[in-house]
C-alpha cells in the first residue's frame, strides 16, 4: 500500500485525464519514493518506462533502444536505421526512437523517463526531442511525459540553465517530500504512539528507509535488525547519501558530526574542525542545497538582544541518527553484537533523540488545522524563536498581527505550569503576541496548568496520544 501520496497521484491524474500534452517534472531525494509513486500511477495504464543509466551517449541510446524493443515499440530493423544515422546526430537518434511512442496502445501516450539528468548532463539534444514530442511535432495524439530526478540540488539550481528554453515545455513541478507522522502511525499500527514518534525521528519520514522497518518487530529489534546488522541497506545509508551527492566526504562527515554533537554555530565548527570559516561556509552551502543541513533563524520581530543567531541543524532525520550514534562508535559496532551495541550506545538516548521530531509534529498539526480552516487565525507567516534562555517552538501570525505560539515538551513526562510561565517569559523577550497558545506534551499536564487552561479558552493542551 502506498501511504501519503494521494495528492501527488491526483495531480498526475489531472494531467493524464486533462486536455493537451504535458511534461511533468517529478523530483526528490533518493529513497523518497518516486519509483513507487510512478508504479502506482501507471497501474492499469499503457505506458513506456525507461530508467536512464549513468552511461555514455552511445550506450544510453542503445539501452533506450533495447528497452523500446522489449516494450514492442521498436522493431529490430528500425534500430538498425538508427545505426545508419550520423554518430554525432544524437537529436536524430533520440527523435527516431521516441517517435515510436505513437505505438503505445492508449489515447494518451504515457512516457516515463526516470533520472533523466543522466541523459541531459551528457546530451543537450535530448530535451530538444522531449520538447518537440510534447509540442506535438512528431504525431498528433495526446502525450504525457514524466521525467524524474533524485538530484534535488541540480533540479533547483542548475537544470534551467542546463536545458535552456526547453524548460518552458515543463507543465508542472512535483517535489516529493518526506511522509508525515500521521503516515507513520498508519504504517505501524502495532507500535505505541511513542515508538512511532521515534521511528519518525530515526527515518526522517523517508519511504525508502521506512520500508526497511517492520510493524511486527519492536523498536529495538527494528533498529538492531535493519540498521545495525552488516549487509543491511541502512547500515551505511547515512554516509552513502553524502557520498552520492558530494566529494570530499571526510570533510563533510567532520562537519556533520560536529553539528550532530550540538556544535551548531559557525565559530564552534571553526574551533572544532580547524577549517577556515569561508571553507566551512562553502561546505554548509552545499549541504543546505542538498537538504541535508538547514540554517535556522529566529523569528525576526523583536527582542534581538535575547536571540541566538545563525544556527545550523541537520535536517535529514536518518543522517542525524547515523552521525549521532553510528559514526563516532563504528569501531565498537564492528566488534560488538548488534544487540550489545544498541543496549550500550543507543537504548538510553533513543527516546530523547525524538525531541526535534516532536516539534516538527506539533508544527505539522498546526499547519493541518490551518489548511482545514480550523485554526483561530489564518497563518500568513510561521517560524520558531531560539532564545538565550529558552525557545519558542512554534510562532504563527496572521495579517492582523494576531499571534499563535506553541511549546512542545518532550524532555519530561509532565508539562508543568512553571514551564508555561517560562514560555510566557520567552514570548515577552521575543516581542511577539500570545493571543492563542498551544501546548504539546509527550505525556500529561499538571493540575495547575489544566485548571488554568480550563479558565482560559485561548490555551490548548494536547498530549502525544491525542495527536
Amino acid at each position: 500500500m502506498l501511504f501519503g501520496r494521494t495528492e501527488e497521484i491526483n495531480r498526475l491524474n489531472e494531467y493524464y485525464d486533462g486536455t493537451g500534452n504535458s511534461l511533468v517534472m517529478l523530483y526528490g531525494r533518493s529513497n523518497i519514493g518516486k519509483t513507487a509513486l510512478i508504479r502506482e500511477f501507471i497501474k492499469g495504464k499503457k505506458a513506456f518506462y525507461y530508467n536512464s543509466a549513468l552511461a555514455s551517449e552511445k550506450e544510453q541510446i542503445e539501452l533506450l533502444a533495447e528497452n523500446m524493443i522489449s516494450a514492442g515499440l521498436v522493431e529490430d530493423y528500425e534500430y538498425e536505421g538508427i545505426k545508419e544515422l550520423a554518430s554525432d546526430d544524437t537529436y536524430a537518434q533520440y527523435a527516431h526512437l521516441l517517435k515510436n511512442t505513437a505505438k503505445i496502445d492508449s489515447d494518451t501516450k504515457l512516457i516515463v523517463i526516470e533520472e533523466f539528468q543522466n541523459i541531459v548532463k551528457n546530451n543537450k539534444n535530448f530535451m530538444a526531442v522531449i520538447d518537440d514530442l510534447v509540442r506535438g511535432k512528431f504525431y498528433n495524439d495526446k502525450v504525457m511525459v514524466i521525467v524524474t530526478s533524485s538530484s534535488v540540488s541540480w533540479v533547483e539550481n542548475s537544470m534551467v540553465s542546463a536545458i535552456g528554453n526547453h524548460a518552458m515545455a515543463i507543465s508542472t513541478f512535483i517535489k516529493l517530500k518526506e511522509l508525515t507522522f500521521v503516515d507513520i502511525v498508519r504504517m505501524f499500527p502495532h507500535h505505541s504512539v511513542l515508538d512511532d514518534m521515534v521511528i519518525y525521528a530515526v527515518t526522517g519520514g523517508v519511504p525508502g528507509y521506512l520500508c526497511q522497518f517492520s510493524d511486527r518487530l519492536t523498536l529495538r529489534d527494528n533498529i538492531v535488525t535493519n540498521v545495525l546488522k552488516n549487509g543491511t541497506m541502512l547500515r551505511s545509508a547515512g554516509s552513502d547519501y553524502i557520498k552520492e551527492e558530494l566529494r570530499e566526504t571526510s570533510l563533510y562527515n567532520t562537519i556533520l558530526y560536529c553539528i550532530s554533537s550540538g556544535e551548531n554555530k559557525l565559530n564552534e565548527l571553526h574551533a572544532h574542525t580547524g577549517f577556515g570559516r569561508d571553507k566551512i561556509s562553502v561546505y554548509l552551502k552545499n549541504l543546505i542545497e542538498r537538504e541535508v543541513v538547514e540554517k535556522i533563524y529566529s523569528y525576526d520581530y523583536g527582542g534581538k538582544e535575547y536571540t541566538k543567531k545563525g544556527l545550523y541543524r541537520i535536517k535529514s532525520g536518518f543522517t542525524e541518527f547515523w552521525f549521532r550514534f553510528i559514526y563516532p562508535n563504528e569501531s565498537q559496532l564492528n566488534i560488538l553484537e548488534p544487540e550489545e551495541f544498541y543496549d550500550k550506545y543507543i537504548a538510553q538516548y533513543i527516546y530523547g533523540f525524538a525531541k526535534e521530531a516532536f516539534v516538527k509534529v506539533g508544527t505539522e498539526f498546526i499547519q493541518l488545522l490551518d489548511s482545514m480552516n480550523r485554526l483561530e487565525i489564518k497563518i500568513s507567516r510561521m517560524g520558531r524563536w531560539w532564545g538565550k534562555q529558552g525557545d519558542i517552538d512554534i510562532i504563527a501570525c496572521d495579517t492582523d498581527d494576531k499571534y499563535l505560539v506553541g511549546k512542545c515538551n518532550w524532555d519530561s513526562e509532565t508539562f508543568t505550569f512553571m514551564m508555561f510561565e517560562e514560555l510566557m517569559l520567552n514570548v515577552a523577550q521575543a516581542g511577539v503576541g500570545s493571543d492563542y497558545i498551544y501546548l504539546f506534551s509527550k505525556d500529561t499536564f499538571d493540575d495547575e496548568l489544566r485548571s488554568f487552561a480550563k479558565d482560559n479558552a485561548n490555551v490548548k493542551l494536547i498530549s502525544l496520544k491525542e495527536l
